[in-house]
């Protein structure tokens, strides 16, 4: 969120369409499945590595889409489209799909660095991306992002614990058909925190 920007968006500013915003976050990771499931039949062993260079290829490509969209770059998209190409560069480099399956577990655990990390340093993850939405006091924006850093810990947890102890079918499928309901099921978990703090219309004298 940009901290100049006005809570009213002028005519001119770049609206964030959620449908939009659902596809650049989320597509990636369906074409990743879906290609991964249909390569496999054919090539087991190296579907995991043509399925994951394309979703690094996918990746940049929502990241530029959301560039003209919006008309900025998104830190937390950066971040992960930087993982994703590194983490899928260094399987080919050493030839080993275990930097693959270890790059949420990465990309979580910073997310949860950052966000508990954050309210530490006076610089509230939860608040920079929600600040525009709702109008908390402090105390509820600090709980709020303590909560999600310590879902992204539990989310980087259960990630470590699904690729060393199931098999790559069922890591690669978890990502589309465990990790996404159990990140929406959590963000629904908070609304009642959020409403019970809500203080009303952002910019309401």
């Amino acid at each position: 969120m940009n901290s100049e920007s006005e809570n009213t968006p002028t005519p001119d500013a770049p609206q964030e369409d959620p449908g939009a915003k659902f596809l650049v976050d989320f597509g990636p990771i369906l074409v990743f499945v879906l290609l991964y499931n249909y390569l496999r039949r054919e090539d087991p062993d190296g579907a995991i590595f043509t399925a994951a260079t394309v979703f690094a290829v996918v990746a940049v490509l929502a990241l530029a889409w959301s560039r003209m969209k919006l008309g900025k770059f998104s830190g937390t998209l950066v971040l992960t489209t930087v993982i994703v190409v590194v983490s899928v560069g260094l399987a080919y480099f050493f030839d080993d799909p275990r930097f693959i399956y270890m790059k949420p577990t990465v990309v979580n655990t910073l997310f949860g660095v950052g966000a508990i990390g954050g309210v530490l340093v006076g610089k509230n993850f939860a608040k920079m991306m929600l600040g525009g939405s709702f109008d908390l006091l402090d105390a509820a924006w600090k709980t709020l992002a303590i909560r999600w850093g310590l879902f992204f810990f539990f989310s980087a947890a259960l990630n470590e614990v699904i690729w060393r102890t199931q098999s790559e079918m069922f890591w690669t499928n978890f990502k589309l058909f465990g990790f996404v309901p159990i990140t929406f099921g959590f963000a629904l978990s908070q609304i009642p925190f959020v409403m019970k703090h809500h203080q009303g219309e952002i910019g309401k004298p």
